[in-house]
């Protein structure tokens, strides 16, 4: 980046720290991960609908977003705020990452990042939303990317079936409670289990569906090599997430790091064979 674009940025945030700002500044950052970033700025400050093409500013790569959802949040977070960028644990370990499994892999966003950085690693999605798959579908179609970054339609769990989903909440959709079925779609799950040992890398963000694989004894067992993982409180067996995560990790004797926690049950960390 040259030194005027990071002083623009240092400037917007320095402005944003105005609460009557932020809105405007976020989006100016976000914006700033993509070409065209003017386009991407008008269509979002305009409310306009539909989902839109854009090439990301530092790699090769282009993602589709739909404008007036989560999908403007989530690429600032992956692109902006870089919130998969490895740890300086786990890099030795993430060099050549060959095999790499997208849990809860939304619209492709945390996929272009790991196709972009990782140009040699296969990706295997799971996404059960139907919006969220087409999207997600399309971004793979326009990279010309089908050899190596595969979507499955489907729920990561820990068996095959069929389950109740909330589906419609953008990054928040998710596996239904026990008894839910009001507002909810049937969609496929998938056992993941067998695939995390071979991974090199797996990140998961499933919205409370992390509990059963994490708490499965064939994870503990054969667990990834490495793992980025949002946990959450929904469907947490314990009534303190963190704990509960950091537990489930070390019975299956991974190395931790926390990147974020929030008072409100929800993190983020890196974890990974030692």
């Amino acid at each position: 980046m040259s030194r005027h674009g990071a002083h623009a940025i240092d400037v917007l945030r320095r402005a944003g720290a105005h609460p009557a700002l932020l809105p405007t500044t976020a989006l100016a950052l976000r914006a700033r991960t993509v070409r065209p970033a003017s386009a991407f700025f008008v269509r979002e400050r305009l409310h306009r609908g539909g989902a839109f093409a854009y090439r990301l500013a530092e790699a090769g790569i282009s993602v589709t977003i739909r404008h007036g959802s989560g999908d403007v949040v989530t690429l600032g977070e992956i692109f902006h705020d870089r919130q998969y960028a490895p740890v300086p644990e786990v890099r030795p370990l993430l060099r050549e990452p060959r095999r790499i499994v997208d849990l809860g892999a939304n619209v492709g966003l945390f996929g272009a990042f790991a196709a972009s950085r990782w140009p040699h690693a296969e990706i295997l999605a799971f996404e059960p939303d139907p919006a969220n798959a087409a999207v997600h579908e399309r971004t793979i179609l326009i990279n010309g990317l089908q050899r190596r970054w595969t979507l499955r339609r489907a729920a990561a769990a820990a068996r095959d079936g069929r389950a109740s989903f909330v589906a419609g909440q953008v990054a928040l959709s998710h596996l239904a409670p026990s008894g839910a079925g009001e507002g909810t779609v049937e969609v496929a799950t998938s056992d993941v289990l067998p695939l995390l040992a071979d991974a090199d890398l797996v990140k998961m963000d499933i919205e409370g569906g992390e509990w059963a694989i994490l708490t499965d004894p064939r994870f503990r067992a054969a667990p990834p090599r490495v793992l980025v993982l949002e946990y959450h409180p929904l469907q947490c067996p314990e009534p303190d997430p963190r704990g509960a995560v950091e537990a489930a990790l070390r019975a299956a004797e991974l190395q931790l790091r926390i990147t974020w926690s929030r008072g409100d049950g929800h993190g983020m960390l890196w974890a990974w064979r030692s």
